[in-house]
C-alpha cells in the first residue's frame, strides 16, 4: 500500500487541500510497495513422500499442480513477500522457494518439524534432533536459541496476532497424554514455556497442526482421536469437527474457511460454515498445508491534526496495490488523546469515520465503534472482530472500520459530530488476512 500521485489524489488536494498536504508530510516515509509475481489465495501442500519429492499447488477448485520437487518437504510457512520455505528433514534443511520456484537453502543442520514467521520476518522452527526451537533471522544469516535443548516432543507451532507462540506436545503418544504450550512475546532467549492445555484424561492425543482464526481462537489437528479441537484464548477446548482419518495439517484460507489435510486418507478438506467438505483426494500423504498471502502490503501509518469544517475536514488517502485485497483497520481518534500519554486539550470529542473509493464514493462509515454502520461494504457487524482486531479504540465516542480491500485509491475523511472540531487521530493499520 503506498501514497502516491494520481489523478484521484490531485482532485482530493484541490478539495481537501490543507488536510491532505499535512497526511501526505507526516506518512509518506512510512508506505511502501511491493511486487509479488505469484497469484495470492493458492493451497500448498508439503507433499511428504510423494514421487519426486512434490511440493503441490492448488487452486481454488482443489485443482493440483506441482509447484517444485525434488526434496522431501512437510511443513510450510510463507514470509510476507510472498517466498515459501519448506522443513526438509531427511536432509537436515530448511528450503526458500521464491514466487517463481526458484529453490535455494535457507539453514542447514537442523533436522526441522513445524516452522512459522512472527510479525518481524524472524522464522521459527522445531530441531527434532536438539528438542530447541530455533530463530532466524529474515535473511537466514544468524540462528539464535530460542527455547531449549530438551523439550521433547515438539510438533508444530503458531504465532497468535499478539506475538504468543504456542507449540504441540506429543507426550507419551496416549489418549490424554499431549498438550499445548505458549512461550510469552515478551521472551527472546533461552524462553520457557508456559502450559496453555495440559496433559489430562479426555485430552489431546497425538497432537499436531496448530492454526489461528480470526477472532483469536486456537484450533488443534489431533491426529489420535480424529478431531480438530478449537481453544479461546483463555484456554476453554470445544469440538470443532471429529470423525476425520488422522488430521494433521491445517491452514485458514482469506476467507476464514479452515483446510484440514487427513494423514490417513490422503485428503484435504475444508469447512466453510463448520461444515466438511471435500478439496482434494491425494496418491501420497498430506505435508504441511500453507496459503500463499495477498500481494498487497501496508506499515501502519497515523497521521494527527486539526479538524474543521467544511473544506477543512481532515483526510487520509492511501492505494492498495498489487493483485491481492489488502484487509485493514481504519480509526479515527479524538477523546484518547485528552488524557496522559498525549495530554491534549482541544482533542475532537466524538469523532467520525467515512471511507471513500478511488471514484469518490462512500463505501463505509461510522460513528462510535461500538455500533456497526451497515451498508456499502459493511454487510454485518463488525464489533467483535474490532475487539479482536488489537486495535479496538479506548473509546466509544471513537470511529472504527474493518475492510478487505481491492487494489485501488482509497480515502479516510474525519469529521466532527455536529460540526465540532478539535485534534484528532486517523489512522490505517494492516490485519492479517482471515
Amino acid at each position: 500500500m503506498i501514497l502516491g500521485t494520481c489523478r484521484f489524489c490531485f482532485f482530493m488536494k484541490q478539495t481537501l487541500r490543507n488536510a491532505f498536504v499535512t497526511f501526505i508530510a507526516c506518512i509518506a516515509a512510512t508506505l511502501f510497495s511491493q511486487t509479488v509475481q505469484a497469484a495470492a489465495g493458492d493451497l500448498y501442500d508439503g507433499g511428504l513422500n510423494a514421487a519426486n519429492n512434490p511440493i503441490y499447488k492448488f487452486d481454488g477448485a482443489g485443482n493440483r499442480t506441482v509447484f517444485v520437487s525434488g526434496n522431501y518437504t512437510d511443513a510450510l510457512a510463507f514470509d510476507s513477500k510472498g517466498n515459501l520455505f519448506a522443513a526438509d528433514p531427511p536432509d537436515n534443511l530448511i528450503l526458500k522457494i521464491t514466487p517463481n520456484g526458484t529453490t535455494t537453502t535457507f539453514a542447514m543442520n537442523i533436522t526441522p518439524a513445524g516452522i512459522a514467521f512472527d510479525a518481524a520476518g524472524n522464522l521459527f522452527a522445531i530441531d527434532t534432533a536438539t528438542d530447541s526451537i530455533f530463530k532466524y533471522t529474515p535473511s537466514g544469516t544468524t540462528r539464535t536459541t530460542f527455547a531449549g535443548p530438551g523439550i521433547a516432543g515438539m510438533n508444530w507451532l503458531a504465532f497468535d496476532r499478539a506475538g504468543n507462540l504456542f507449540v504441540t506436545i506429543t507426550g507419551n503418544g496416549q489418549a490424554g497424554g499431549g498438550s499445548i504450550v505458549k512461550f510469552a512475546s515478551s521472551c527472546t532467549s533461552n524462553c520457557v514455556p508456559s502450559t496453555f492445555y495440559p496433559v489430562q484424561p479426555g485430552g489431546l492425543w497425538l497432537p499436531q497442526g496448530l492454526a489461528f482464526d480470526g477472532l483469536g481462537n486456537l484450533y488443534e489437528a489431533d491426529l489420535g482421536s480424529g478431531s480438530i479441537f478449537r481453544f479461546t484464548p483463555t484456554g476453554t477446548k470445544t469440538t470443532f469437527t471429529s470423525g476425520l482419518n488422522g488430521p494433521r495439517s491445517l491452514a485458514f484460507d482469506t476467507n476464514g474457511v479452515l483446510y484440514a489435510g487427513e494423514f490417513g486418507s490422503h485428503d484435504i478438506v475444508k469447512f466453510p460454515g463448520g461444515v466438511k467438505t471435500a478439496f482434494s483426494h491425494d496418491d501420497t500423504f498430506i505435508g504441511g498445508l500453507a496459503f500463499e498471502p495477498p500481494t498487497a502490503q501496508l506499515t501502519n501509518i497515523s497521521t494527527r491534526g486539526l479538524v474543521q469544517t467544511g473544506n477543512d475536514v481532515m483526510i487520509g488517502g492511501f492505494i492498495v496495490q498489487g493483485t491481492g485485497p489488502k484487509k485493514v483497520i481504519i480509526r479515527a481518534i479524538g477523546p484518547e488523546l485528552m488524557p496522559p500519554p498525549y495530554n491534549i486539550p482541544n482533542a475532537l470529542a466524538d469523532p467520525t469515520l467515512e471511507l471513500h473509493n478511488g471514484t469518490g464514493a462512500l463505501i463505509a462509515s461510522n460513528n462510535n465503534w461500538q455500533t456497526t454502520v451497515i451498508g456499502g461494504i459493511i454487510t454485518s457487524n463488525q464489533v467483535s472482530a474490532i475487539q479482536n482486531s488489537g486495535h479496538a479504540p479506548t473509546q466509544p465516542s471513537e470511529s472504527a472500520i474493518i475492510a478487505t480491500l481491492p487494489p485501488g485509491n482509497y480515502t479516510a475523511i474525519v469529521r466532527g459530530v455536529n460540526n465540532t472540531i478539535g485534534v484528532a487521530l486517523v489512522e490505517v493499520y494492516d490485519l492479517p488476512p482471515f
